[in-house]
């Protein structure tokens, strides 16, 4: 039950009808923004049916002067969405839309738009029957001449009614969207009112008393614990202002109490700001090396020292966590006896599951530490190594003194045993890096080879044979030819292996955008022969990884090397472009073009450099397409998904 006397009460009652107020005005608004793109999208599909009478009636003149299979097919698709599209405008349903999309309309409710899209239905199967009698007849007969006058004479009439179904539309729209208006208007009023309302709530049951608490709360922060704090109405703040004056009075009483601890409270700062100063010294030292053998001897050296222990140890899980083995030590060699720790112990298992290190002594200890001789563990600490919520060690510290260790030394362990842990897990994760580039560098290498060398040596191997084949045949011309396409295989193989070599050595900037790399591909091929143009149609930088931007750029260096060899072309072209969710990487020349069945093969490698391309696109997750034809040119197209291009901005 709302208490509306209290200011809570109150502030309940005005944020329940603002939230009301808020929740319907929403509730309208959104009701009205989706009656307004409904009513936007009919006045669209009713401006497309005006359109539509018109291409029709265009169409059907055409195919008089123009016969062809392609307008009679725009026609009957024209009839089809025409029909689909006024069905759904009267009725309700699916209605044909942009892009092979369908859109769901409502049924006509409007008694004018009604009527005059019946209008239109009723003279639409005549003028329909005009049309496929267009269709159906040869423009020089009677039959075809009659249907095509009968559709010059309905095509107008049929406008009109559809312009004027069109104007009705739009004029309910109108008023839907005035009638909105006027509603939204009344929520602001309402709106306006309800904050005017809680604005005078807030004044009289909030602000002045909180200003007489404040002017109370000003003379205790001055210092000032002899004044009563007195503030009766509302019921909140009578009850807040009892508890200040309650706090006044403890506050009185603890201040002789305070100023008594002041020397020891200053004392205990100093000492645990030095043991965080070396703690940070400790953990800068720790974490500035990624190599692990000189980090696990780091964190046994320091762990020792910070907390004046005679011997440290660290000691690692192993895969099965059955084990925890020494990897470090650090103190006299004799303070060592085992080189394993069983995890079933009750000492270890206590540690490992601890969120903190765990103290023990002889005394007071179920267990100990196993790898520490008996000398050391008069005290001893040990302290989980974690990364999240995940145990790879423990940290141990030992010494022949009883209660050696005090509670701060505990947290101190606690937190250098945390930095130790994620320090060991940033050289673990350093090493895995270097091992996981040089497998990628090794697979990149294999790859390079399978595309280039090792088909080459594939194709040299049958040239060989074929030549010897010649050779013992007594074809010597024919084997002088078969010869000469191996040596250019060769000097392309030469060739790819330099480029190979050049590309290990290439050092390629952080943020190296593939229109740079591409613009330089270009300017490296332009001099002699035709002029080559860069178009990158994509402003926005892309940013590839190496190896895909390898792959793109080696199938463009095939195209332009192609080009200049066989296209005999006065204007190559290279553009980038982005068509959707794809990149698109096309090389295009002006030049003699060929035969998509009769491949070129003058460098030596028939088909061997568009099979190399074919692997790259498909290395890159995309397909390649090649465009020719005698005279006409050839275009190579490389599109590549996006997505997994890493582009970057």
């Amino acid at each position: 039950m709302v208490r509306i006397s209290s200011l809570k009460g109150q502030i309940r009652l005005l944020l329940m009808a603002f939230a009301v107020l808020v929740i319907t005005s929403v509730a309208f608004t959104y009701w009205g923004l989706e009656a307004q793109k409904t009513d936007a999208m009919i006045i669209n599909l009713a401006g497309r049916q005006r359109m539509l009478l018109q291409q029709m009636t265009r169409l059907a003149l055409e195919i008089q002067h123009q016969s062809g299979a392609d307008k009679k097919l725009n026609l009957q698709e024209s009839m089809s969405v025409f029909e689909q599209t006024l069905t759904a405008l009267i009725e309700g349903g699916p209605a044909p839309y942009y892009s092979g999309l369908s859109v769901e309309l409502p049924v006509a409710k409007n008694p004018a738009v009604l009527e005059r899209l019946q209008r239109v239905a009723q003279n639409w199967p005549a003028f329909r029957s005009d049309l496929e009698r267009v269709l159906a007849y040869v423009p020089e007969t009677s039959e075809f001449q009659a249907a095509l006058q009968n559709v010059e004479i309905s095509s107008p009439q049929l406008i009109q009614q559809m312009d004027d179904a069109v104007r009705q539309i739009s004029q309910v729209s109108r008023q839907n969207l005035n009638r909105l208006k006027w509603v939204q208007a009344a929520f602001l009023a309402a709106a306006l009112g309800l904050l005017a309302a809680g604005r005078w709530l807030t004044q009289r049951s909030l602000i002045a008393p909180l200003q007489k608490m404040g002017e109370a709360a000003r003379r205790i922060g001055q210092g000032d614990l002899t004044s009563p704090v007195e503030v009766q109405q509302p019921q909140e703040i009578r009850l807040l202002s009892e508890t200040l004056e309650n706090m006044r009075l403890q506050l009185r009483a603890s201040r002789d109490a305070l100023l008594s601890l002041n020397e020891r409270l200053e004392e205990n700062v100093a000492q645990r700001t030095r043991e965080l100063e070396a703690l940070y010294t400790v953990s800068r030292e720790i974490s500035s090396h990624l190599d692990i053998q000189h980090v696990l001897r780091s964190v046994a050296d320091k762990a020792r020292q910070l907390l004046g222990g005679d011997a440290a140890y660290l000691c690692l899980l192993d895969r099965k966590g059955r084990y925890l083995h020494l990897q470090a030590t650090s103190g006299p060699p004799n303070a060592v006896v085992e080189i394993f720790s069983n995890t079933q112990t009750p000492f270890v298992g206590q540690v490992l599951s601890s969120s903190q290190a765990v103290k023990c002594d002889v005394a007071g200890c179920h267990g100990y530490c196993e790898i520490m001789s008996t000398a050391y563990r008069a005290s001893h600490l040990a302290a989980p190594l974690r990364v999240g919520e995940r145990v790879i060690g423990a940290l141990c510290v030992g010494s022949t003194q009883t209660n050696a260790f005090s509670e701060d030394a505990m947290e101190l362990l606690t937190r250098l045993a945390s930095t130790a842990a994620i320090a060991l897990e940033n050289a673990r994760l350093y090493e895995q890096a270097e091992r996981t580039a040089t497998l990628e560098e090794r697979q990149r290498l294999a790859a390079e080879m399978h595309d280039g060398l090792a088909q080459t040596l594939s194709y040299l191997q049958m040239t060989i044979d074929l030549a010897r084949e010649q050779v013992e045949a007594e074809r010597s011309a024919q084997a002088i030819e078969t010869l000469a396409r191996g040596q250019r295989a060769i000097d392309q193989a030469a060739l790819e292996t330099r480029r190979a070599i050049a590309s290990l050595q290439q050092e390629l900037p952080l943020r190296y955008t593939l229109q740079e790399q591409l613009a330089e591909l270009v300017a490296e091929f332009s001099g002699d022969g035709a002029p080559i143009e860069f178009i990158p149609e994509v402003k926005e930088p892309i940013v590839l990884p190496r190896d895909q931007a390898e792959q793109a750029l080696r199938v463009a260096r095939e195209a332009l090397l192609n080009a200049r060899r066989h296209s005999q072309a006065s204007r190559i072209q290279v553009t980038l472009s982005q068509e959707e969710e794809h990149l698109m990487l096309s090389v295009e020349d002006n030049g003699a073009g060929f035969e998509l069945d009769s491949l070129p093969c003058d460098d030596g490698r028939p088909h061997f450099g568009v099979n190399i391309m074919y692997a790259r696109a498909a290395r890159l997750g995309g397909d390649l397409q090649i465009q020719s034809a005698p005279g006409a040119g050839t275009r190579v197209i490389l599109k590549w998904p996006a997505r997994s291009a890493g582009e970057g901005a």
